[in-house]
């Protein structure tokens, strides 16, 4: 859908040839596991598969003892070399809960281990989505657990027995909880279950993080591969056509000399209505900026426009809602809470207004960080992408709006020229000259019955073009509206980070750093001499301190700030997914307008039909 994807796609296949643009977005198998429709995993049944699945499953079956358990299915995944934590994603989404998996699970198992050797996503989708042309998995040496009856002896060197203390995909005895937990270690993914969040990375994901690590430097074959980033994965965000919040002009003026309008804000989240001012919005809109200003967030709309200012803070308020990391925010929660005068709140609370610090490895996860660095370094060509971007939804708002425009022209000439339609029956008979041409004639009584019915007709279709007009203006180019949004708030945070990035000030400390060094070892490569050198040693190695801290602290801003637009670009290509609801509803209402509008302009044909053709009728 987007050239983005023609940019250093850091989630995508390292070619350059086509991208998986048109892949379904999956937020991993382990989220509906237990939804998935039989259907979906027979979606091999039917495909020729390579010689390695049935030998694979012939070697988990004896290392299984004559079935292939989920032990069984880890041991053998193993071999593909891929990371602990993905074989163990892919092994949770492959079990269905019996004592043992079938073959049809087995292979499933085996498919997205292959896309995941691939750089692609291990899920179920991508293997229905890539069925026809799934590639080979790779597992060396496998055929040697055909020969062990030992599980744990045919292991390759460095691993450790699956069923130690800290496996956090062993599920023998572990129970619910401990398996709800390790969840949570998944790449470095915090994925959310009825809107609340996952705990934090627990210890053994710090490990299979470490690990990676080491399979990266050390040059391993699968070190290029890439993973999804650390992003909230709460579906609420993506979409957008829900809104959380209504808000209607209070009845009431603020004020006491000088009036204002108080607004009344009503969530279904958080079940409260309160009263605020465009102020209090105004002031919430730039506490965020401040309190989060390497994240997209909302845009408040102008004040100077009252006729929209209602939808337009109507987006607002539900695109601050509609975020996780916004809607735990406490300061938002007084917001959308209190109902105190906001003001009040602002004065007896204790706020916290200093930028967030980011902790720059829990965020990332196992990303290895010169992904995040080439990522960084084509900044440039993300925002003219994003600017293209913006250029593209305003010229399709542009577009909707003047067709809703076009339409409600057209409803309005159809039904003026449905008017001119209902005819006034002539006088019975003149008062002079023949009555011949003056009484009506039967063709002439059917001809105005019949024009009468056509008109309602044309009204008909008049109204259905009106109606058309309307929901092309306050449904499809209110979802791209808000769409929109998105590409501004994306463009706003990328300019901060412009504004805000720390590599010249680096670079400038390294140079004045290099300076006191110089200087000081040429002190004290010559002979002791007065107090005054002395002192200068002194001043320089005080110098040097200082320009120490203030490099670390420059390198963990700038560190922070990678990072983040790391993390905000892959919410930004998330928010794609929109799009199959906006053009889906678009084209669902384009077949049901024009249906409508067939049927109406159908009974018009019919009545046309019944109009007299005897061109004697009208006059005998």
């Amino acid at each position: 859908m987007s050239d983005l994807y023609d940019i250093l796609d850091p989630w995508g296949p390292p070619s350059s040839g086509a991208t998986n643009a048109s892949a379904p977005a999956s937020t991993g198998g382990i989220l509906g596991v237990s939804n998935l429709e039989e259907s979906s995993r027979r979606c091999l049944d039917n495909v020729a598969l390579p010689v390695v699945y049935a030998v694979a499953f012939s070697a988990a079956q004896k290392a299984g003892g004559g079935r292939v358990t989920r032990d069984a299915l880890q041991q053998t995944l193993e071999f593909s070399g891929l990371p602990r934590h993905v074989t163990g994603q892919i092994v949770l989404t492959a079990d269905t809960g019996a004592d043992s998996l079938a073959q049809r699970d087995f292979n499933l198992a085996l498919a997205m281990v292959a896309l995941a050797q691939k750089n692609m996503s291990p899920t179920l989708e991508s293997v229905m989505f890539h069925k026809e042309d799934l590639p080979v998995p790779e597992l060396d040496g496998v055929e040697t657990l055909i020969s062990s009856s030992n599980m744990h002896s045919s292991m390759p060197p460095g691993r450790g027995r699956l069923d130690a203390p800290d496996d956090p995909w062993s599920s023998a005895s572990a129970g619910s909880g401990a398996v709800a937990s390790s969840t949570a270690a998944l790449g470095s993914m915090s994925l959310a279950t009825n809107g609340t969040e996952t705990a934090s990375l627990p210890a053994n994901a710090d490990s299979a993080k470490k690990e990676h690590q080491q399979r990266t430097a050390g040059g391993d074959s699968s070190a290029s591969q890439t993973y999804v980033p650390g992003i909230n994965m709460d579906e609420l965000q993506w979409k957008l056509d829900k809104e959380d919040v209504s808000i209607k002009e209070s009845a009431e003026k603020g004020g006491i000399v000088f009036k204002h309008t108080n607004y009344e804000i009503s969530t279904r989240s958080f079940s409260s209505m309160v009263v605020r001012r465009y102020r209090d919005f105004d002031w919430i809109s730039n506490y965020l900026v401040t309190r989060y200003p390497y994240r997209m967030h909302a845009n408040i709309p102008p004040k100077g426009f009252p006729d929209n200012r209602i939808k337009g803070l109507t987006r607002f308020a539900s695109a601050i809602l509609r975020i996780p990391f916004l809607r735990r925010d406490a300061l938002v929660i007084q917001f959308f809470t209190n109902t105190d005068e906001f003001g009040h709140v602002l004065k007896v609370g204790n706020l916290d207004m200093e930028a967030e610090d980011i902790d720059v490895d829990d965020e990332l996860g196992n990303t290895p960080w010169p992904e995040v660095q080439q990522t960084y370094a084509a900044f440039d060509d993300f925002y003219a992408q994003v600017a293209r971007d913006e250029e593209r939804y305003r010229t399709q708002i542009t577009s909707l709006e003047k067709i809703a425009r076009y339409k409600q022209a057209i409803g309005d000439e159809l039904n003026v020229y449905s008017d001119t339609m209902r005819l006034v029956n002539a006088p019975r008979e003149s008062v002079s000259g023949s009555r011949k041409f003056h009484v009506q004639a039967a063709s002439k009584r059917t001809l105005d019955s019949n024009l009468n019915e056509l008109s309602m007709s044309f009204s008909d279709a008049s109204l259905l073009e009106k109606a058309h007009g309307e929901v092309q203006k306050t449904i499809s180019a209110e979802y791209l509206r808000r769409m929109y949004d998105v590409v501004i708030s994306m463009k706003l945070m990328m300019d901060r980070m412009r504004r805000m990035e720390k590599r010249k000030d680096i670079q400038r400390v390294c140079e004045r750093n290099d300076t006191n060094r110089k200087a000081m070892a040429q002190l004290n490569g010559e002979s002791p001499g007065a107090d005054s050198d002395r002192s200068s040693i002194d001043r320089l190695e005080r110098l040097l301190r200082e320009d120490a801290a203030e490099l670390q602290l420059l390198n963990h801003e700038q560190r922070c700030i990678e990072a983040r637009f790391y993390l905000e670009l892959a919410r930004y290509k998330c928010y794609e997914s929109f799009l199959q609801t906006h053009y889906h509803g678009y084209i669902e209402e384009q077949i049901k307008h024009h249906t409508m509008t067939l049927n109406a302009w159908k009974q018009a044909l019919s009545t046309a039909d019944d109009l007299p053709t005897d061109p004697l009728g009208f006059i005998s």
